[in-house]
């Protein structure tokens, strides 16, 4: 078990007491709905959405559902936090929406500074960010949306195709790894066709190593797990990750020279990014050299108890319940002008 020394966070009871929190989710579910089933399409994502409203309801909290930006934008009576599971919408770069939107309604809000979270968006400004601070990554180039097509990379292949901006393995399948220059080019045009950025890396062999982060004072390692797949190249999926295919494992990692070293990055990278309310850092590790690589940092998560932060957090003794308490009496202090104006807001018009 992972050896941690720091306190979770707990709402103070006038927090808890005026907390009116708009819970943003593409599944967000009605008070008494029925536990959803897998959807065909999305997975375990109906499930994830309802099992955080039910956590949140069960910490004592008030909770509205709201189940698009649309919605969002034109919501009637003011909340004063938003809980935002609302990762992506059919609009370019939708990621940072719900952010920027409530810095302008000036309501707080899951996650972190609309800056930051483009840059946690954009796996190309990540990597150069990582660079500048020492932590290595593999070689890489971009594509864009449009325009000519790039040579292929002067580095050799295997390479995988990825998409620029977000998260989640989006875009991500067995055919993102390609060996031939024709294939390549296949596939990049590809994503031009949807009109999407891309980013072209040498595939490391090997496996991913993930390290969840919970913001703080001082930010609060979780651990490092290990995740491995039955797929080629150990290529983890988008259909993976929403548990619609098998073929994934996860293990702790246990403590030694490994972990304290990818503790080390991910802790450096936490440094560069405050302020956020939780992060994951995921590194690539060569099968042969031992060597580790920056893949990428994701902020906004998952926080479901089948996915890598409830997975780390249940290994060092903490519940569900109280990691999402923390992270939300954590993102009420970092956004506490806002938090304070909020609520007063709310508080008058009651």
């Amino acid at each position: 078990m992972t050896a941690i020394t720091q306190n979770l966070l707990k709402l103070t009871p006038t927090q808890r007491e005026h907390l009116d929190v708009l819970f943003l989710a593409q599944y967000a579910p009605d008070p008494g709905a029925p536990w959803p089933e897998l959807h065909p399409e999305h997975g375990v994502l109906p499930r994830y959405n309802h099992e955080l409203f039910h956590t949140l309801t069960g910490l004592g909290l008030r909770c509205s559902p709201c189940r698009s930006l649309e919605d969002l934008v034109h919501i009637r009576s003011e909340p004063n936090y938003v809980f935002t599971l609302l990762n992506r919408a059919p609009v370019r770069n939708s990621e940072v929406f719900t952010s920027a939107f409530c810095e302008w309604l000036q309501v707080p809000y899951l996650g972190a500074p609309p800056n930051i979270r483009a840059l946690a968006e954009d796996k190309h400004l990540t990597k150069l960010m990582a660079r500048s601070l020492g932590i290595p990554t593999a070689p890489w180039v971009t594509c864009p949306a449009e325009g000519k097509l790039p040579p292929a990379p002067d580095f050799r292949g295997p390479w995988i195709i990825k998409p620029r901006f977000g998260a989640a393995s989006v875009g991500i399948s067995e055919d993102s790894i390609q060996e031939t220059e024709a294939g390549l080019h296949e596939r990049l045009r590809l994503f031009q066709d949807l009109g999407q950025a891309c980013l072209v890396e040498q595939l490391v062999p090997g496996l991913d190593l993930t390290v969840p982060v919970l913001g703080g004072e001082e930010p609060i390692v979780l651990g490092v797990a290990e995740e491995t797949s039955s797929l080629p190249h150990g290529i983890v999926t988008h259909r993976q990750k929403r548990m619609l295919d098998g073929g994934r494992e996860r293990r702790m990692v246990q403590d030694g020279p490994l972990a304290e070293r990818l503790r080390m990055y991910a802790l450096r990278l936490c440094a560069a990014v405050r302020d956020f309310d939780y992060l994951r850092v995921d590194f690539r590790q060569h099968r042969d050299t031992g060597e580790l690589f920056l893949l990428e940092f994701n902020i906004g998560c998952n926080l479901g108890s089948h996915a890598a932060v409830m997975f780390t957090a249940r290994n060092a003794g903490f519940q569900q319940a109280d990691v999402i308490e923390h992270i939300l009496r954590h993102s009420l202090d970092r956004q506490g002008r806002m938090w304070r104006s909020a609520s007063a807001r709310t508080e008058a018009g009651r």
